[in-house]
C-alpha cells in the first residue's frame, strides 16, 4: 500500500473544504505530491480525511483563471490572489504556484486528533515537552529550544512557525520524537493501549 501523504489546510478554509466548494488548492512551493496521490487533509491539529490527488500544475499566478479560483473557493481571481498574498507576502504576478486538484476518498466525522493518527503515547506532543522540560532529562540546546517552543505555543505548527516556518514541522516532530523515545527509555512515559 503507498505511503499516504499530507496536505494541511488554514483553519480560514476547512469550511468551504467540507461543503465541497474547495476542491482546489494553491501552493507557492512545489508540493510532495502527484496525480493519484491519497493524502491526509490536517487543519488545526485534527485530521478531517483523506483526498485523492487529480492534478498538480504550475504556472504564474498571473495566469490563474477565474474557474480555478472558484474551484478554490473564492469569487474571483482577486479575492484569491489577495488571500494567497496573506499566506506568501513574497508572491508576485510573476512567481510560479502549484494548482493542486482534489476529490475526497473519505471524510472523518468527527475528525481525528493528529496525536490519534500518528502519536503513539497517551500524552500529547506538547505534554511531553512539557514532561521532557521538568524531568531533569539532559537535552541539547536544541533539544531544550524546541520542547520549550512546543510546551508554551501548544501546537508543532505553532511551534514551527515561531522557529521560522511551517517547513521546520519535520525538524519539531523529529526532536519530540526523539525526547518522547528518551523518556519512554527511562519508564517516564508509556505507550497508549490500542483501543
Amino acid at each position: 500500500m503507498p505511503k499516504l501523504k499530507h496536505i494541511m489546510f488554514s483553519r480560514l478554509y476547512i469550511d468551504k473544504l467540507l461543503k465541497g466548494e474547495k476542491r482546489l488548492t494553491i501552493r507557492a512551493r512545489r508540493p510532495n505530491l502527484k496525480p493519484g496521490d491519497i493524502a491526509l487533509v490536517h487543519s488545526q491539529g485534527m485530521i478531517f480525511g483523506k483526498v485523492r490527488i487529480l492534478s498538480v500544475k504550475a504556472k504564474r499566478l498571473r495566469d490563474i483563471s477565474e474557474e480555478e479560483a472558484a474551484q478554490d473557493g473564492f469569487k474571483s481571481v482577486d479575492e484569491l490572489k489577495a488571500a494567497l498574498k496573506k499566506h506568501y507576502p513574497h508572491l508576485r504576478d510573476d512567481s510560479y504556484v502549484y494548482v493542486v486538484g482534489f476529490e475526497w476518498v473519505e471524510r472523518y466525522d468527527p475528525p481525528l486528533a493528529e496525536e490519534e493518527h500518528s502519536w503513539p503515547y497517551a500524552l500529547t506532543p506538547a505534554e511531553v515537552a512539557q514532561l521532557a522540560l521538568t524531568s531533569g532529562v539532559e537535552l541539547s540546546e536544541e533539544g531544550k529550544e524546541i520542547p520549550g517552543l512546543l510546551a508554551k505555543e501548544k501546537s508543532i505548527r505553532r511551534a514551527a512557525v515561531k522557529l521560522g516556518g511551517l517547513s521546520l514541522r519535520p525538524l519539531v516532530r523529529g526532536v519530540v520524537r526523539r525526547v518522547a523515545l528518551e523518556l519512554e527509555r527511562r519508564g517516564l512515559l508509556k505507550r497508549a493501549l490500542p483501543s
